[in-house]
């Protein structure tokens, strides 16, 4: 049980608003699962987490089981809200839109015809920006010598003459 009314008070219109109940329907919900052991209450919350997200997101029943875990994996993860790890979970920038490179939408290369796996006729800027230091130092990185060709440092091909 809450240690204060306010706190109670707080849980059920947040029941409420997510889930359309009534005030009374969702304050007998809250008390119900308050009194439940912990794995019942989590079994409860994950189960109300599925159905809202059926509800709210239009995925069937395993697409919402998946995606509530992915969620709770992020929340745990990141030290997030389960609120907070869904609107990043459902923010459409971080849909992956290729799955050969793992880039987002909001990745994007403006130049080019858009993800990490084109690099062809563009300056490379948003490529670089998300390459990871091994991916970053094989692009620029010398084909006779192995020094960096951007810079010329450890470059002995380079004429500094």
């Amino acid at each position: 049980m809450p240690k204060t009314n306010r706190k109670l008070t707080r849980v059920v219109i947040e029941r409420r608003d997510s889930t359309g109940e009534t005030y009374t329907q969702a304050r007998d919900g809250v008390l119900a699962t308050l009194t439940l052991p912990e794995t019942e209450r989590q079994a409860h919350a994950f189960a109300a987490a599925v159905a809202l997200r059926m509800a709210h997101a239009g995925e069937d029943e395993a697409t919402a089981r998946t995606s509530v875990t992915e969620i709770r994996e992020i929340a745990e993860g990141y030290g997030y809200t389960f609120a907070e790890a869904q609107a990043g979970y459902d923010d459409p920038r971080n849909q992956v839109m290729c799955t050969t490179c793992g880039w987002t939408n909001g990745m994007v290369c403006p130049e080019c015809p858009g993800c990490g796996c084109y690099n062809g006729q563009c300056s490379g800027w948003r490529h670089d920006e998300f390459m990871d230091d091994d991916e970053r130092r094989a692009r620029n990185e010398c084909p006779d010598c192995g020094g960096d060709s951007t810079n010329h440092y450890d470059c002995r091909c380079h004429d500094e003459g």
